[in-house]
């Protein structure tokens, strides 16, 4: 009897572990994990990372078509020496002492990557990276280099920190297939190649870890529409392509989010969408133009939705309309929220501000705004947007360093400071950001920034707007406060 009690129990266990290893076989099947193989033994093995554990084919593709971009100037600046000798004291003894002017070559590193357009070959790179050369050096993989009269910047925009190069040579060049923002999902693999810390052709893969990120801290962006990856991006890796497992550029590497210089986890790229739709106008018409609404936007909060019992989810609040502006024309008023623009829903400020921009002036809009408890359609005829250091007041502000900044006449402003201010108004401070760690107060205004040998007296939107694209960290800030006391902070990243 005991035997034949062993006999079934070895048949049982035999049997379920025969049924275990199908069931196993089916999962896997199911999840369709990646198997083991050798490359020669799958002639189907392509840039799918999946089938071949590896990011090599994508690398292998398009990092021929990435370019290190070195620009180069030179900097004027006057001797340590010229005051001290100049004092009085000295003046006594030596006379006048001419003042001498020192000069030296300031040098740094991006990276970029050819596109086809229309049967041309042209290298997209971001506009803080070409802005203040007058040289650039552009090196190819295989080493070959052109600089100077070879390299012609086609154009650059510094709102969405773009800039499209075309280097004049017949030789063929290898380019990168543009894909779309669509082609992506958080939670893709990307794919980062630049030349961070001037190490080329540095290859570094995350995932997608958000899309249409906006409000970043130290960007240089007013146009935002971000591609968020825990992808390494370093200092060097700015215009870059971040690449899908299909090889296809979804965006350009354009900012990080650091405390120390370097990568946290946290990096951001331009959808190659804005950025292809930025070269083909640049090429074709040689220069930006935007559509203008001409009001100041601000993102809902709680306490507005409450003051206003407003039971929508979503919609962008108008701080001030700009007199004499198409919103003006048009009959929009302070205090009006709008909700939809040609039936596009707007979730905030930002996305506001992109619609807006992407339709070309004289095109009639359709505006639909929630004003006293009930909607309204409204017609505006946009206009073009200003210069980008004359039109910041238009956009309801901007973000820099984690400051969220305001003119000094704004509804805002004026709670606090009255008629007639001079500077820039800080309406907040994000806490983790580079201002609020070293405890820039909201309320205050800016009324200079200052870097090493150099200093600005900010007065207005306008000079905040160039001290942005001029001043880097570490830099000093001077702000007023109500009772009239002047701090200055120092911002070291």
């Amino acid at each position: 009897m005991d035997r034949r009690l062993l006999v079934y129990g070895s048949v049982f266990v035999a049997l379920v572990a025969i049924v275990a290893f199908f069931i196993g076989v089916i999962t896997t099947a199911s999840f369709n994990l990646p198997s083991i193989a050798r490359a020669e033994e799958n002639e189907n093995v392509g840039l799918n990372i999946n089938e071949r554990g590896s990011f090599a084919p994508i690398v292998e593709k398009t990092s021929p078509a990435v370019v290190s971009i070195e620009g180069k100037r030179t900097l004027v600046y006057e001797s340590p020496w010229n005051d001290f000798f100049n004092d009085p004291f000295f003046k006594r003894f030596f006379g006048e002492v001419p003042r001498k002017e020192l000069k030296r070559d300031q040098k740094w590193l991006g990276s970029g990557f050819i596109i086809e357009f229309e049967g041309k070959d042209y290298i997209l790179t971001n506009n803080h990276v070409v802005e203040k050369a007058e040289e650039l050096t552009i090196r190819l993989s295989d080493d070959r280099e052109f600089s100077n009269d070879e390299v012609e910047l086609i154009g650059s925009d510094p709102l969405t920190d773009l800039a499209v190069i075309k280097l004049k040579t017949t030789e063929n060049l290898p380019d990168i297939i543009p894909g779309s923002v669509e082609d992506i999902k958080v939670g893709d693999w990307v794919v980062a190649i630049g030349n961070p810390f001037g190490l080329y052709g540095t290859v570094t893969a995350g995932v997608v870890s958000a899309k249409g990120r906006s409000g970043i801290p130290l960007h240089r962006n007013v146009y935002e529409n971000f591609i968020q990856t825990d992808a390494a991006i370093n200092p060097g890796n700015s215009g870059g392509p971040l690449l899908n497992v299909e090889g296809k550029a979804v965006g350009v590497n354009t900012v990080i989010l650091s405390r120390s210089g370097g990568n946290i986890g946290i990096g951001f790229a331009i959808p190659i969408d804005m950025a292809m739709e930025i070269l083909r106008t640049l090429v074709k018409e040689g220069k930006i133009v935007r559509g203008y609404l001409g009001i100041h936007p601000g993102d809902l909060n709680r306490d507005i939705k409450e003051s206003l019992n407003f039971k929508y989810s979503k919609g962008v609040y108008i701080l001030r309309v700009e007199d004499g502006g198409p919103a003006f024309k048009a009959g929009l008023l302070d205090g009006d929220i709008i909700l939809s623009i040609d039936g596009e829903e707007v979730e905030d400020a930002s996305r506001l501000r992109n619609i807006i921009a992407s339709k070309k002036p004289g095109r009639r809009v359709e505006v639909v705004v929630w004003r006293n408890g009930k909607e309204r359609k409204i017609n505006i005829v946009l206009g073009e947007r200003p210069e980008a250091s004359s039109s910041q007041e238009m956009i309801g502000g901007l973000e820099w360093l984690g400051m969220h900044l305001l003119p000094s006449n704004s509804a805002e402003a004026k709670r606090y400071w009255g008629e007639e201010n001079v500077g820039v108004f800080v309406n907040r401070v994000e806490p983790e950001s580079p201002a609020g760690r070293v405890g820039v107060s909201s309320h205050t205004l800016i009324i200079g920034v200052q870097r090493q040998n150099k200093s600005m007296t900010i007065k207005n939107m306008d000079s905040i707007v160039r001290a942005k694209q001029e001043f880097l960290p570490p830099l000093l800030i001077r702000l007023k406060f109500t009772n009239g006391r002047v701090e200055v902070v120092a911002i070291k990243e």
